[in-house]
């Protein structure tokens, strides 16, 4: 196996610069990595240094009990999506569930690790590519509790997540920050969302830090800047061995002052080949390589799995060294205050001091999509439209979204697409 002496993160943020000029881009094969490969290929990364074991006899759960570790996590390929599966002893726990089309790929590979009861499914929020897998998995598995964040969208999917959690009776926990749950011989702790009211509805995402004996790892979801600075004024610890990269790799992720507070080791990026979001950005990777994180990518590996026995990561795949963002070309434009995947937000308005919008026939009015449930405006083209349910789509034309909003008393704008 390949044995790697884990350094101290105090010890790395100071020589990160110096080891980044060392640093080369040779692809995903890992053949830049000395020592030999175990016969399954996989990379074991041992902490066999003093002080790892001074730090070791510190390591422990909320109630002090010092973790013995057996756990695996599981980094999902679902495309251009998320779905992490965290065993431990036997537990289970879900944690989103990627896309439309990957939610029947993740069902089976859950079967395909033995799972027969989810202990925690957790909803990191409601855009579609993380809770389409969710609704398939409690459709299919006994779940003991579902943990999600406290607000509300007007898709298809987050009205199917509601009604299974509902038909099920499972019970469902909006968490708060410094909660912490069991799950076999490892623990987490919720480190957000802090507030009930973000611009963009990624900041909503419920983030953990789940720790097994010495290793911990760092899940966000599509929490962005704005999130992660709340998290780090909690004062929680955010040092992890891994961390699961914000949001696909995105720019408005992993800022500099979050990534200096978590100093990961390791970063796995779960983002779709090709994708038309340009993930992973060229800031994000810029970050990383300056900082010497060993990065994986769903996109050019497939599903990564690493395993700890609270010590030391064994790893089903070689590091890799591909710090290529994806196509710029292919970035779309990003509305200010949100992103350009952001689900619709219940009880937001239009921004202020935007352009006018909506689709202009040849009489000059203007087309809205009203959705009569969740009394929000949608501009015919918003992703939240095709997932609205026909029963509570309205469409309205007019000459301005002013008459718009006059003529329906009550409705506000999607923060997503941002009519006016």
């Amino acid at each position: 196996m390949n044995r790697f002496n884990r350094v101290r993160h105090s010890a790395r943020l100071a020589v990160a610069c110096l080891l980044s000029a060392a640093l080369l881009l040779t692809g995903c094969s890992g053949s830049g990595l000395s020592g030999q490969a175990n016969e399954e290929g996989s990379l074991n990364v041992t902490g066999s240094t003093e002080e790892n074991s001074a730090a070791s006899s510190q390591s422990s759960t909320a109630e002090g009990q010092v973790l013995s570790a057996d756990t695996t996590v599981h980094f999902i390929d679902v495309g251009q999506g998320l779905s992490v599966l965290i065993q431990s002893d036997g537990h289970f726990m879900l944690y989103d569930g990627g896309d439309r089309n990957a939610s029947s790929l993740v069902v089976s590979y859950l079967q395909e690790q033995g799972v027969e009861t989810l202990d925690y499914v957790i909803a990191s929020h409601y855009d579609a590519d993380h809770l389409n897998g969710v609704v398939g998995a409690l459709n299919v598995y006994e779940t003991e509790k579902v943990l999600a964040p406290d607000y509300e969208t007007d898709t298809r999917v987050f009205q199917s997540f509601q009604s299974v959690i509902r038909e099920k009776d499972i019970p469902l926990i909006h968490p708060k920050p410094g909660e912490t749950y069991q799950l076999g011989n490892a623990s987490f702790t919720v480190l957000a969302p802090q507030s009930r009211s973000y611009s963009s509805a990624n900041d909503y995402s419920v983030a953990i830090r789940l720790t097994a004996g010495d290793v911990s790892f760092l899940i966000t979801g599509d929490a962005e800047s704005e999130s992660e600075a709340e998290m780090i004024k909690t004062g929680l610890p955010l040092e992890s061995t891994v961390y699961a990269a914000g949001h696909h790799g995105s720019a408005s992720s992993g800022s500099w002052d979050f990534l200096q507070r978590a100093v990961p080791e390791y970063a796995v990026i779960s983002c779709g080949a090709g994708n038309s979001y340009g993930h992973p950005h060229v800031e994000t990777m810029e970050k990383f390589e300056a900082m010497g994180i060993e990065i994986f990518r769903t996109d050019k590996q497939g599903t990564i799995t690493v395993s700890t026995d609270g010590s030391s990561l064994t790893w089903s795949v070689s590091p890799c060294s591909d710090y290529t963002p994806g196509d710029p070309d292919d970035k779309p434009a990003r509305p200010a205050g949100g992103s350009s995947e952001d689900s619709s937000v219940s009880g937001f308005g239009p921004s202020a001091g935007s352009e006018p919008s909506g689709t202009v026939d040849g009489n000059g009015l203007h087309t809205y999509i009203l959705n009569t449930s969740s009394k929000l405006i949608h501009m015919p083209d918003c992703r939240s439209v095709s997932d609205m349910s026909d029963k509570n789509k309205a469409e309205w034309s007019g000459e301005s979204f002013e008459q718009c909003l006059k003529e329906n008393p009550g409705y506000r704008g999607c923060k997503s697409c941002n009519p006016s």
